[in-house]
């Protein structure tokens, strides 16, 4: 029973993160950082970001970049909202 509590207790706490992660990066839509960097932005403990940044990743929601030893966390979108502002708004058509 203690155990199971335990587990629901866990997914609710990276629903959580998965939404405070989601808000700050709707209000950032340019930020690059890494788990760490994440960690400090949010004040939440590296080892609770993770397995949050990984589910957005798969859901296709972040992008992964970087190197073998450090990754690099964006939004994937931001290039689709940039591309769309240069599009539609960059040109003067006067």
């Amino acid at each position: 029973m203690e155990e199971k509590f335990s587990e629901l207790l866990d997914s609710i706490q990276q629903s959580v993160i998965r939404i405070e992660l989601l808000a700050f990066l709707q209000a950032n839509p340019y930020t690059r950082d890494t788990a760490a960097g994440f960690s400090l932005r949010l004040h939440r403990p590296c080892h609770q970001l993770e397995p949050a940044l990984q589910a957005l990743s798969a859901l296709g929601i972040l992008e992964m970049g970087g190197t073998n030893k450090v990754t690099i966390y964006r939004l994937r979108s931001a290039d689709l909202i940039s591309k769309f502002f240069k599009e539609h708004c960059g040109e003067d058509k006067t």
